[in-house]
């Protein structure tokens, strides 16, 4: 966990979004890899105090041992903190992520569900995502930072993944950004836009990532999604934002049909025209 995603971490804290996050568990074994400096830093921006005793550790950091998540989250209000994994390090729960749970116990258990550059690892990404989704509680989050350019797994990851993911599963989207690595350490966070993202010289960064953060609405099973939702092409869904006092969250809701895409892709409406393309829709 990087200053770019405890930068975040914080900034939704502040809006009250991570106030009551009781369980929370990491997908694989996950320590802080940042600066004390950074640290009591980002803790002072934030206006949150906090025992800097846990933390002297970093202060050799990044040579020396390395610390938990745990301390992080526990700082935030977190009593019970986990993690998932096969190494059996910081006192994980062993699993392994190609297969599915076993252990019932888990089950819409948490508050938080990370997953912090570790499902890439995993060959059945698919799977490892469903487990994801059945360990958070209704209404618990689900934190996804992933690579997008010059990662160290398996995959690299499209934002249409993300959006697909919310949108077959009814979840609403808190938060979504990409992170820009200049070093292996720093992290910048900048807007989850494709355009801006195609400006950077990517020749001068040292890789990209992408987090979404998801709230889950409800306890129905995991559904895999198609990309443009091949498996259903007349049920089209549209963003619809939530308003309210903290933030605004978004979710996918089916509105438009076919008929209303042709229309409009007939005016020369480029979202409608993709779309229709890529299901092999004619709308001459």
């Amino acid at each position: 966990m990087k200053i770019g995603l405890i930068n975040i971490a914080l900034q939704l804290y502040k809006l009250n979004k991570f106030k009551n996050l009781n369980n929370v568990i990491d997908l694989g074994s996950k320590e802080l890899r940042v600066s004390y400096s950074q640290l009591v830093y980002a803790f002072k921006q934030a206006n949150i105090n906090f025992d800097k005793k846990n933390f002297n550790i970093l202060k050799k950091f990044p040579k020396g041992k390395r610390i938990s998540t745990k301390f992080f989250w526990k700082e935030l209000g977190t009593k019970n903190h986990f993690c998932l994994d096969i190494n059996k390090e910081q006192n994980s729960l062993y699993h392994d992520l190609n297969y599915p749970l076993k252990n019932n116990k888990l089950l819409n258990k948490f508050d938080l569900v990370t997953d912090f550059g570790n499902n890439e690892h995993i060959f059945n990404i698919g799977e490892a995502y469903k487990t994801m989704y059945q360990i958070c509680k209704k209404n618990g989050f689900m934190w996804i930072f992933q690579s997008v350019y010059n990662g160290n797994g398996f995959y690299n990851f499209d934002q249409s993944f993300f959006e697909g993911l919310a949108a077959a599963n009814q979840m609403s989207i808190v938060h979504s950004c990409y992170l820009v690595h200049t070093n292996e350490y720093e992290q910048f966070v900048i807007p989850c836009n494709k355009d801006l993202l195609n400006t950077f010289d990517l020749a001068k960064v040292n890789n990209i990532s992408i987090s979404y953060i998801f709230r889950k609405t409800n306890n129905k099973n995991f559904k895999y999604y198609y990309q443009y939702n091949l498996k259903n092409k007349n049920e089209v869904f549209n963003l619809n934002f939530i308003n309210s006092s903290i933030a605004s969250e978004k979710i996918y809701i089916p509105l438009k049909k076919i008929n209303e895409m042709k229309k409009q892709a007939k005016k020369g409406d480029k979202a409608s025209i993709n779309y229709l393309r890529a299901i092999n829709v004619n709308f001459n």
